[in-house]
């Protein structure tokens, strides 16, 4: 995924290239600190996401992507909490708050990535109603790693505190995410939260009980928070009958 950082603050530029630096899947392939010369470059250029401060001279983040005929995605970096709402109505990825920190970046570069691997499922997709997620990936940082973990290998996550771990065809992989974090990175056509500490693949589940569902011979709770929910989910799948999971 290549990318750009739009930033009159020379200090501003440098956390995100540092920052960046450690995510192995993005490119920074150029930086502005004038957002006329990077509206030039991205006529040019095709980018698949900018980091964009928003109070800038000439030209504000908030009015720059209404200048672009296929505007790339957006994640706006500012100081000002103020400009939140113009910037979900903008459509855009996510709203970091300077000073940015690693652990935030990384939540809202890999939304970008799934963002992008949708919009390019939905491009090369034929007449499926659901789209394939057998190539389909996310990357997970675990310690100083990252690892890309492939989305049907993904059986359930279990949530403890902080720290979460992914239970894959090939084993855990335990990374420091809280479950909700997790929640936004997965697609939700195939990922369901049936409890506080867990979130399983609709795919995997063996058995659904009164209380429970068994993944791989593993009891794995239903909370009664979530029961209804997913018990209904479940009803009007088998209602379907061809629904594709």
């Amino acid at each position: 995924m290549n990318c750009v950082i739009i930033d009159d603050e020379p200090a501003a530029i440098e956390v995100l290239k540092f920052h960046l630096s450690s995510i192995p899947f993005v490119v920074l392939t150029k930086t502005f600190r004038d957002p006329l010369d990077a509206l030039l470059y991205l006529q040019k250029q095709t980018i698949d996401l900018v980091f964009l401060d928003i109070n800038m001279p000439k030209l504000s983040g908030i009015s720059f992507p209404k200048f672009l005929q296929n505007p790339p995605l957006i994640i706006f970096t500012t100081a000002y909490s103020e400009y939140a709402l113009e910037s979900y109505e903008l459509k855009a990825v996510d709203y970091l708050l300077k000073p940015i920190e690693f652990n935030r970046l990384l939540q809202a570069v890999m939304k970008a990535q799934q963002l992008l691997e949708k919009n390019s499922s939905i491009v090369t997709s034929s007449s499926e109603i659901s789209p394939d997620i057998s190539d389909q990936t996310i990357f997970i940082k675990s310690g100083s790693e990252f690892h890309q973990l492939y989305i049907q290998s993904l059986k359930y996550i279990e949530s403890d505190g902080n720290y979460v771990t992914f239970y894959m065809d090939k084993g855990p992989v335990l990374a420091r995410y809280k479950i909700s974090e997790v929640l936004e990175l997965l697609p939700k056509e195939y990922f369901i939260r049936i409890h506080r500490s867990y979130i399983v693949a609709l795919k995997h589940i063996e058995t659904v009980k009164k209380h429970c569902v068994v993944i791989d011979a593993k009891e794995i709770p239903i909370s009664s928070n979530y029961r209804e929910g997913f018990l209904a989910m479940i009803d009007e799948i088998g209602k379907k009958g061809d629904h594709k999971i």
